[in-house]
């Protein structure tokens, strides 16, 4: 369950990211929280999403993202929160510098090669 908060909580970080929560990447997200078995769990997110965003003007995206990444430990969780966060990144048609420069960090804080990104971001988009 707290690997699916986390999650849920980088997916939040990923909205705010560009300093705006558009509507299409809030249907997103409940989208992803309804359907995803691994999601489904955490049921309502609004508790999730209020923290996320107070701690994101509290200390900044870059300390946020790596603090909720370090507590995803499973690999297949972290490939699953990759391509969640890609999929929210895209969702308003827009891809903000900010919200790329997430899945970069999140890239970075699991030692993700290129390879394994592009692989993970090619399998968001189905």
């Amino acid at each position: 369950m707290e690997q699916a908060r986390r999650i849920l909580e980088l997916m939040f970080l990923t909205a705010w990211a560009d300093g705006r929560f558009e509507g299409s990447e809030a249907l997103a997200i409940h989208k992803l929280a309804a359907t995803v078995p691994q999601l489904r769990q955490v049921g309502t997110t609004g508790d999730i999403e209020a923290a996320a965003h107070r701690k994101l003007a509290e200390v900044g995206l870059e300390t946020c993202v790596r603090d909720a990444a370090a507590l995803i430990a499973e690999p297949r969780h972290r490939d699953l929160a990759f391509q969640c966060c890609a999929k929210v990144s895209g969702a308003d048609g827009q891809f903000a510098r900010q919200e790329g420069e997430v899945l970069r960090l999140l890239a970075e804080a699991w030692n993700l090669s290129c390879e394994d990104a592009e692989r993970l971001l090619v399998l968001a988009t189905r």
